[in-house]
């Protein structure tokens, strides 16, 4: 398996790119309605695109009229390339950043958008720790009020079970798009889940997060030892 949650990997993937995009799954113009439903103020609300990869999903959002947007990933290459491209669009920001150890301040953006980066980190060895590292740092950095959209191509028994931790506090609705939708999928369909960040969320995390990371490792070193 490749493990797509190693940094390693995706310095390597886009060290050699030239000009040119992949929108992993979904491209901005099938969502565009389900983010306008969220009633954000375009003028000012915080926008983060984790793990934004060499997608134009950011800039056609930019062109629809959102103009606060940062966008993070790992490869210095690659952040390099999007800030070129986006260099006469003002507010729209790259950074090479670790999702895992994000620098922004607590509660701090209205939208974070996570387009597979989820499913990436699925795919990584001790994934569960460190989907819930990410998740944690997710949280943190989300206003109260505000939403993680997650567009993934798994099925809500694997995407669920970690959303519902115990130290993250969401109302999530889950969206599934008819099938034919977008590129590089490897299922029928593709889900949307639209999580929203609640009153008591930071309490829960300083409460429960500690616990959850050592009853994941425990369940990961159990698994190891049977396989």
């Amino acid at each position: 398996m490749r493990n797509y949650g190693d940094k390693k990997y995706w310095e390597k993937y886009y060290k050699n790119i030239d000009n040119t995009t992949f929108d992993w799954l979904l491209e901005y113009p099938y969502v565009k309605e389900i983010i306008s439903s969220l009633k954000l103020s375009k003028e000012s609300s915080k926008i983060l695109n984790v793990g934004c990869g060499n997608s134009e999903f950011s800039e056609n959002m930019y062109d629809d009229g959102y103009h606060n947007i940062q966008n993070i990933d790992l490869s210095p290459e690659l952040i390099e390339l999007m800030k070129e491209r986006s260099q006469n669009r003002p507010g729209m920001t790259y950074e090479v950043m670790d999702v895992f150890d994000m620098t922004y301040k607590n509660n701090f953006f209205d939208l974070i958008i996570d387009k597979s980066t989820l499913d990436a980190i699925s795919c990584s060895y001790d994934h569960f720790v460190n989907i819930a590292k990410m998740l944690k740092e997710i949280q943190r950095v989300l206003k109260i009020g505000g939403y993680y959209m997650v567009i993934s191509y798994e099925e809500p028994d694997n995407r669920l079970i970690h959303l519902n931790r115990k130290f993250l506090k969401f109302k999530i609705d889950t969206i599934k798009l008819k099938e034919n939708y977008g590129k590089g999928i490897r299922n029928d369909f593709i889900y949307i889940y639209l999580c929203k960040k609640l009153e008591g969320a930071d309490e829960a995390s300083e409460k429960f997060y500690e616990e959850t990371i050592k009853e994941l490792i425990a369940q990961e070193e159990i698994e190891e030892d049977q396989d």
